[in-house]
């Protein structure tokens, strides 16, 4: 993954100001607005309200009507004042404050305005009088802090307002008060707000422009005043408005347009637009209903995509990122559950149909609803499995590695980096496979020390992270090129001995892969990506200068494959012909032949090798070359041990499995006389110096033999019988 751009700063939600910016299509409406409260002739006390519930953009409405104002002649131009209650905590005197907003924007070239701005402190306090008596609370009747600075006596209020309103009257000035974020306030503060705009809104040339959620005023109002809320509100608000209903299409694009500009920071796996268009339409949609939602959704993916940028499909991503914050509970279900989603079914009868759909109906019926069927399309299209579980939809085991080379939620081998927000360190990340293939186009050294170095790096279970890199290698149709197919094929020949463990063929539960099978499979779709004039070279290099265990185990591949041609379809080493087969069985007798006793017994996988040397060269001469191995007491244990396989057994009722020795001497007869070799064995058993393995060899060697006397089968043979 790499970041392309400069990162994208967390949205605050905050207002949109310039009506150029219009994101929604409010502008028109603000700018209707704005002239309404300019043009009304002689308002007295006139109060507006625009209605909308939390996160529609009252604010930036608000914002573009004072926009629009400012571009009105000097001479025509209400004076705006802001006023929002939500800067005040509850125990300051919202009268006060609000005709100290108002005294403050009086122009001070104006003498007779200057005067009446201590007479609007007196009001202040004499509201607040009247306030507290007809509230009962307290804080109302503390003198405002202007009242105690100007020491005035004071009048009684009608016289005050008298002077107020005719020296505002012969001003000829209008003002505006523009009244945000109502809804914000606690139900005893919204009570308190609109008794003070009960008390104050009918001066003359003023203006009301009040925004709010009308749902949550009446509810708070119905609840302390014991009133019809509605009836209250039309009481004081005298032109109440609806915001705009928002154009659900440029809502969408504005969502598009703020993920496009997340998205195009970082380089990944190309975007399949339709697989978009179906998890947007058919379950994301129907979340965004106003700006804050995309504020939410996207401060969330500006936090967590980065992380997982080019590990995940984006598109799976923003859609569990969605039900992380809109679905919570289903977003926990496939958290804590994620096997029963993952893959592509859960038939275990052969029915056609997941055996999962009592879960999966459980789950779903605890959505509400009015959201429950927009939830199961979007996880249908999410997890493809579900589709069998209400539908008939079927999907194969093929599948699985399409979606995991797309790093999509359903697969079990990627799903939980969706949860985790990153990558641990011993799994493999997308980035480094990319890198992988990146140092392929120059050659082969660097490819070969990323795999080896992988073969250290231990998961819990014991498996390597070099696996991975195979398993995720056969996944990549399109990535790789013929030529880095070409280096891959050599880097595997050459080191493939060095990448896999024990753990790596015995972690697949009940069953196991040998590491050369493993190999073999790899090298086999790596052939078949690379150039038609190239596979057979890549073949015999192989042979020639690879692996021994490789060599022998493409070698005999091709020997099945010839002899059961029904079975060579998807195998590239089906282009070895006779003459080619023969060749490379002499090249591989070949490499056996030149090689000292110590260099055999390092070999890996010597047993295997020695029988292919067996049927593929001369049995005389092989004979020759490894009884001694077998009669010398210093190499005596370590051939034994390499004829050492390790399986597993599984009794029923048991929650895991047995690692069981195994070592048949009937293997061996072809090469050396087992029976004289029992006493050898059992002398070698009397040392001290064997290692944990060669002892067991040994041991297991002795019992095989006990049961070949007595009949018994040592392939069948269990640790303890």
């Amino acid at each position: 993954m790499s970041e392309k751009h400069e990162q994208t700063p967390l949205g605050s939600d905050r207002p949109e100001t310039d009506p150029g910016h219009d994101a929604f299509g409010y502008a028109p409406f603000a700018a209707r607005i704005a002239r309404a409260v300019s043009d009304t002739p002689s308002p007295e006390g006139l109060v507006m309200a625009i209605h909308g519930p939390w996160g529609s953009g009252k604010s930036t409405l608000l914002n573009f009507v004072r926009h629009e104002i400012s571009k009105f002649p000097r001479d025509r131009r209400p004076i705006v004042i802001d006023f929002n209650p939500w800067w005040f905590d509850g125990q300051q005197n919202l009268a006060a404050q609000f005709l100290a907003q108002f005294s403050a924007k009086l122009p001070r070239d104006s003498e007779a305005l200057r005067e009446i701005g201590d007479t609007i402190a007196k009001y202040a306090d004499a509201v607040g009088n009247l306030l507290a008596a007809s509230t009962g609370v307290p804080w109302l009747s503390k003198a405002s802090f202007l009242l105690k600075l100007l020491k005035r006596k004071e009048k009684d209020v009608p016289t005050l307002k008298a002077e107020i309103s005719a020296t505002l009257r012969a001003s000829g000035l209008r003002f505006v008060f523009l009244i945000d974020d109502i809804d914000r306030l606690t139900p005893e503060e919204i009570r308190e707000i609109f008794k003070v705009v009960k008390a104050l809104a009918d001066f003359p040339n003023t203006v009301y422009l009040l925004a709010f959620d009308r749902k949550t005023v009446v509810e708070a109002l119905q609840a302390h005043h014991q009133v019809d809320g509605e009836a209250y509100l039309e009481k004081i608000v005298q032109a109440p408005f609806s915001l705009p209903a928002i154009d659900r299409s440029r809502l969408r694009t504005r969502f598009q347009m703020d993920l496009g500009r997340l998205v195009d920071r970082f380089s990944g796996p190309e975007i399949d637009r339709t697989h978009w268009a179906n998890v947007y339409v058919d379950g994301l949609d129907p979340y965004l209903l106003k700006p804050r939602d995309i504020v939410r959704i996207m401060n969330a993916l500006i936090v967590t995509y980065p992380a997982v940028a080019g590990e995940v499909n984006a598109v799976d991503f923003v859609a569990m990122e969605f039900l992380r914050l809109f679905e919570p509970t289903v977003y926990t279900t496939i958290r804590d559950n994620s096997s029963m989603f993952t893959g592509h079914s859960n038939d275990r009868y052969g029915t056609g149909r997941d055996t999962g759909k009592a879960f999966h109906d459980a789950w779903l019926a605890q959505v509400p609803e009015a959201r429950r069927g927009h939830v199961q399309a979007l996880m249908k299209r999410l997890f493809p499995r579900l589709q069998s579980v209400w539908g008939n939809m079927g999907y194969s085991g093929a599948h699985e590695a399409l979606w995991r080379n797309a790093l999509r939620v359903c697969s079990a081998d990627v799903i939980d980096v969706y949860f985790q927000f990153g990558v641990a360190e011993d799994a493999l990340s997308r980035r480094e496979l990319n890198e992988l293939l990146a140092v392929a186009q120059s050659g082969t050294e660097e490819v070969a020390r990323i795999l080896v170095a992988a073969a250290s790096v231990k998961r819990p279970n014991g498996t390597s992270k070099a696996r991975d890199y195979l398993d995720r290698l056969r996944d990549l149709d399109k990535e790789i090129t013929p030529a880095v197919a070409a280096v891959l094929v050599a880097v595997l020949s050459t080191v493939g001995d060095n990448l896999l463990s024990e753990a790596d063929e015995h972690s697949d539960g009940l069953g196991s892969l040998p590491n050369r099978w493993r190999l073999i499979g790899v090298i086999n779709d790596l052939l078949k990506r690379a150039a038609d004039g190239d596979r057979l070279t890549l073949v015999r290099q192989m042979v020639e200068q690879g692996s021994l265990a490789l060599a022998a185990d493409a070698i005999e591949t091709v020997e099945e494959l010839r002899a059961k041609p029904e079975q060579a379809q998807g195998w590239a080493l089906n282009e070895v012909d006779d003459a080619l087969l023969a060749e490379l069985k002499e090249i591989f007798v070949g490499r056996l032949r030149v090689l000292t006793a110590s260099q055999l017994l390092s070999a890996p996988e010597l047993d295997f090798l020695i029988h292919r040397w067996m049927r593929w060269g001369d049995p005389q001469e092989v004979r020759s070359r490894v009884q001694p191995l077998f009669e010398g007491e210093d190499t005596l244990p370590p051939i034994l041990e390499r004829h050492l396989r390790f399986g597993t057994r599984h009794v029923q009722g048991d929650r895991s499995v047995t690692r069981v020795p195994l070592l048949n001497p009937k293997h061996l007869e072809q090469v050396i006389d087992i029976y004289a070799l029992e006493a050898r064995v059992r002398t070698m058993l009397a040392r001290t110096d064997l290692t944990s393995n060669q002892r067991t060899a040994g041991e297991q060697y002795v019992r095989a033999m006990e049961s070949i006397r007595a009949g018994g089968n040592p392939d069948i043979m269990r640790a303890g019988d």
